[in-house]
């Protein structure tokens, strides 16, 4: 009985954490979605989208549009409908992966790392969220046709889940009729999709998507640092340095360019191809899609700072499937919410002081270095394994018990 008192009044506290954070303005993105809903609001989802030519794929639209429609009656306005929706989202986040885990403790992690992306600053990356859960859980479960439908929804909400695609469709090469249970399904949504939205809307939404022109877009990673010396060293090019802060650099320049994508391409395959070679197990599938993810995060361009918001989810998974990965959950969940502070404060403000000690060593540059570190460390370790490592995994089942599944990594 105290034991789910005590639960209840967890849940309370954290509804009003969350609740409390709902009022604050969000970054200078939050502006853009209520321009978003306005337009399907009065044009409709299909024209709304079409009108609003973004960068995002066209179900983002259809649920600000839903929002905005829901809270007509009480005249909470536009602002208070998108940051509600995105609340929403966040606590149908949550739930899903209780249902699936029930794990209490390892829930409330989950939502208070995410409410920083979402609640208070504004970002939709929590819309793609309870749907990708829901594919994961389907994934375990073997069940595949579900898997492919949540998947492509996600993707077709927000792109970066796209990402994961190709360590997805190594881990389905062992099942049995995979064409049938899952890739049809999944081209299904998307062609009724794209008959719906407009498959030419949909293309240039993908291509702004992936042709953006930030060199790094406030994200904590080898972009940045490329962006830090290009002020340094090319000041009457780039600017120079701002009481010794960077700022965002736009380029088009393969010069500049080609060699963060390179890198990209390199540690993004490397890892596909290592995961080729290992087990094809539930939480080899987690592991090398964090890697994977992390490796676009660190070296692609175009990349901002709102994309950890999915490695930090997956990296939660992950732990509870393999709790051998307590330290890599760690890190994703703490840069995630440490870049978006950064940048942008608590409420979307900014840190109302300077990031740069001394005016001097601008902190976002020794994080981004940091962060880059890491990535080499756990992509190292992951890539190469000594025969004496933890080959072994034990996955943890509901409620914290050992599941049957073992993840053997044979050693190179």
């Amino acid at each position: 009985m105290m034991t789910r008192v005590r639960a209840s009044l967890t849940v309370l506290a954290v509804v009003l954490a969350t609740a409390a954070v709902l009022p604050s303005p969000g970054t200078e993105d939050v502006p853009t979605w209520m321009r978003w809903a306005a337009n399907a609001d009065a044009l409709g989802a299909v024209t709304g989208f079409q009108i609003n030519a973004a960068d995002y794929p066209p179900y983002s639209t259809v649920i600000l549009r839903a929002a905005v429609r829901a809270v007509h009656p009480f005249s909470i306005g536009t602002f208070g409908a998108v940051k509600a929706v995105i609340a929403t989202f966040l606590f149908l986040t949550s739930l899903v992966f209780w249902l699936w885990t029930r794990d209490f403790l390892l829930t409330l992690v989950l939502h208070l790392s995410l409410v920083l992306n979402s609640v208070a600053l504004g970002y939709l990356d929590v819309f793609a969220a309870p749907s990708l859960l829901l594919s994961l859980w389907a994934l375990k479960e073997r069940h595949l046709t579900p898997f492919a439908v949540f998947y492509a929804l996600a993707c077709l909400t927000k792109w970066q889940p796209v990402i994961l695609a190709p360590f997805l469709v190594v881990y389905l090469l062992h099942e049995k009729d995979v064409i049938r249970r899952a890739l049809l399904p999944a081209a299904a949504v998307g062609l009724v999709t794209a008959a719906v939205f407009g498959p030419i809307a949909i293309a240039k939404a993908w291509l702004l998507a992936t042709n953006n022109a930030f060199l790094s877009g406030d994200a904590l990673n080898f972009g940045w640092i490329l962006t830090h010396g290009l002020h340094v060293f090319y000041p009457l090019t780039f600017g120079g340095l701002v009481h010794g802060e960077a700022g965002n650099i736009m380029t088009r320049s393969r010069a500049i360019t080609s060699v963060p994508r390179l890198l990209f391409v390199l540690c993004y395959a490397s890892t596909l191809v290592a995961f080729f070679r290992r087990d094809r197990t539930f939480g080899n599938v987690l592991l090398f899609s964090v890697i994977g993810y992390l490796a676009y995060f660190t070296f692609n361009t175009g990349v901002h700072e709102n994309h950890l918001f999915l490695v930090a989810l997956l990296s939660i998974v992950l732990y509870w499937t393999s709790a051998g990965h307590l330290g890599l959950m760690v890190f994703a969940i703490a840069m995630s919410n440490i870049n978006l502070l950064l940048f942008y404060g608590t409420d979307g403000n900014g840190l109302g002081f300077s990031r740069a000690i001394a005016g001097r060593i601008d902190v976002a540059l020794l994080l981004a270095i940091f962060n880059v570190i890491m990535f080499l460390v756990f992509a190292f370790t992951l890539l190469t394994p000594s025969r004496d490592d933890g080959i072994v995994v034990e996955g943890r089942g509901q409620h914290g018990r050992p599941s049957s599944e073992h993840r053997r990594i044979p050693p190179h």
